[in-house]
Formats: structure tokens, C-alpha cells, sequence
């Protein structure tokens, strides 16, 4: 049975949170339930995910936290450059058609003129979508502070040590856009920055 919901935008380390949830022995899927072919969830959706004998990850969950009405919801936040930095990276803008496009179109309105500028307005729409109905609400590059994930995984599942288990995997130490190198204009990083502060990073 599905005890919870992991969620955030894309590209924030949903993928890793299940490889982590796993290892402690946690039943995690990445984007199994929540796939980008939905767009409703209805009573029937709800009791199947009641059902799910494993613990969704996944971007697609946001638009239906509402709907799942007390599951508990973690909601991942990462920096907000590097977010939108990775998503240019892959070459996706949210003017071009393509199934993670079209579903988050389907959602949310996005206002912008580059994919830089349309990917910024993403990251504060789908977080605010998130945070609306999440349980916890915590930053990746915060969790060496692990007392909120800890509080979160662990009297849900009964599995401690979420926190030493990602800090082992050590991905997003050396993975901001410092290093694979910053695309996004500088005009629309500093905007990024002032709306990051709603999350907990500074301008």
C-alpha cells in the first residue's frame, strides 16, 4: 500500500529520492503511478493509489496532491538557477511540444518570452502547486539539517536514516550550474534569486 507521495518540479531530485528510498528499503517507484499521460484523478484513481504497493515519485503527482486528501506529501525544492539551468541543458522549452511540456501546459500557464524566462515562471507555479498541500516542504541542498526528512519518512514508514543514505549518494554536491555551466541570462537568474526567496534561497 502506498503510505505517501514524494513531489517538486522536474529536474529536482525526484529520480535520486527514489534510488535513496529504496536502498533503505523503503517500496518506491519513480513516475510509475503518476505518469505524464494523466491529466484527472478521480475517487477511483485515489483508491488505486491507496492500493499502489509502492510510494510514487514524481513530478506528475503535484497537480493531484488536493485530490489524495491527507496522504502525507513530501515536496522537494531545489535551486531555483539550477533547476531551470538543467531543463535548458536538455534543450526543452515549454513553447516546443513534448510530453513533459505538454503535461505541465496542461496546468499551469506559463508567461514568458525564452525558454529561460518560461521555465522561471515553472519553477515558482509548480513549487507554489506543491507547497499548497505538502506535509514538508524541504530544500535538497539543505539536507545535511535532516531533522524535517527524518520527521517525515520515518513515522510514516519506519525507516530512519533518509538523510545519511542521500548524503551518501552525494549527487547534487558537485552538480550545481557552477559546473556543467550556467545558460541561464543573467537577468533571469536575478529574478530567480528574489522568487527563490519564497523557498529559503537568498538573493
Amino acid at each position: 500500500m502506498a503510505d505517501f507521495v514524494v513531489t517538486g518540479t522536474g529536474r529536482c531530485g525526484t529520480a535520486l529520492c527514489m534510488i535513496v528510498l529504496k536502498q533503505m528499503g523503503v517500496p518506491a517507484s519513480h513516475e510509475a503511478f503518476f505518469t505524464l499521460d494523466r491529466r484527472s484523478f478521480d475517487d477511483r484513481d485515489r483508491a488505486a493509489y491507496d492500493a499502489h504497493p509502492v510510494n510514487d515519485v514524481a513530478l506528475m503527482a503535484a497537480p493531484f496532491l488536493k485530490q489524495l486528501g491527507g496522504k502525507p506529501v513530501l515536496h522537494l525544492v531545489r535551486h531555483p538557477v539550477d533547476v531551470v539551468n538543467s531543463f535548458l541543458h536538455m534543450g526543452l522549452s515549454p513553447a516546443v511540444p513534448h510530453e513533459i511540456t505538454d503535461f505541465i501546459n496542461h496546468f499551469v500557464t506559463l508567461e514568458g518570452r525564452s525558454a529561460a524566462e518560461l521555465w522561471a515562471d515553472y519553477w515558482v507555479k509548480w513549487n507554489r502547486m506543491c507547497a499548497e498541500h505538502a506535509t514538508f516542504t524541504v530544500r535538497i541542498e539543505a539536507l545535511s539539517r535532516g531533522e524535517v526528512i527524518d520527521a517525515f519518512i520515518s513515522p510514516v514508514v519506519g525507516a530512519p536514516g533518509f538523510v545519511q543514505h542521500w548524503q551518501a549518494a552525494g549527487r547534487y554536491k558537485n552538480r550545481g550550474h557552477e559546473v556543467t555551466g550556467n545558460l541561464v541570462p543573467p537577468e533571469v537568474a536575478a529574478r530567480l534569486l528574489r522568487a527563490g526567496e519564497e523557498f529559503g534561497y537568498g538573493a
